[in-house]
């Protein structure tokens, strides 16, 4: 009997330590950490598309295992997808100092690419991503120039436009009804 007990705890023991981890394929280098420049409590003011001044501040700032569809699956001799792109991903959220809930901002990257921004002022969309090792262009908005800037666009019923530099971050995003442009 004893023997019997031994053998099935060892057989569960056994089963439910087996559980397969995610791979993790690749992890953040500094450089993808440095895309995002934003850190806890910093305040970053932009004026939407009325001039008004929005306030948003630095609330949570995360690195963690992301596993999306993201354009790079690897795929097996049948040309189906393997499902293993997992990879770490760092997520810095904004949020209105007037409004606890929302509007947000959410910026999101993943090695060597900037994936995710989102803005939930209206907007609530997802924008592409903007490739870090992409083209790069001067700028100038609201009598500021801005070297080494991100562009991403888009044309037809949802189109939008957006610059982004790793230093300074989000400096501007426009759709067909709202847009935001850094205050600096």
């Amino acid at each position: 009997m004893k023997k019997h007990l031994i053998f099935c705890i060892a057989l569960v023991a056994l089963m439910t330590s087996c559980v397969k981890e995610p791979t993790i394929l690749r992890r953040l280098t500094a450089e993808d950490d440095a895309a995002i420049p934003y850190h806890i409590g910093q305040t970053v003011n932009f004026m939407d598309e009325n001039g008004d001044t929005l306030n948003f501040t630095v609330t949570y700032d995360k690195i963690k295992p992301f596993s999306e569809d993201f354009w790079e699956y690897p795929y097996d001799a049948k040309m189906s997808i393997i499902r293993q792109p997992w990879c770490y991903a760092r997520t810095v959220g904004l949020r209105r100092d007037s409004d606890s809930n929302n509007p947000e901002l959410i910026f999101t990257v993943i090695p060597k690419k900037f994936l995710y921004f989102n803005w939930n002022y209206e907007m609530g969309i997802t924008l592409p991503y903007i490739d870090l090792k992409g083209e790069t262009e001067t700028v100038d908005v609201n009598g500021v120039t801005y070297e080494d800037v991100h562009v991403s666009s888009s044309s037809g019923d949802y189109w939008h436009l957006w610059y982004y530099n790793d230093e300074v971050g989000l400096i501007a995003v426009k759709n067909e009804r709202h847009s935001l442009t850094l205050i600096r």
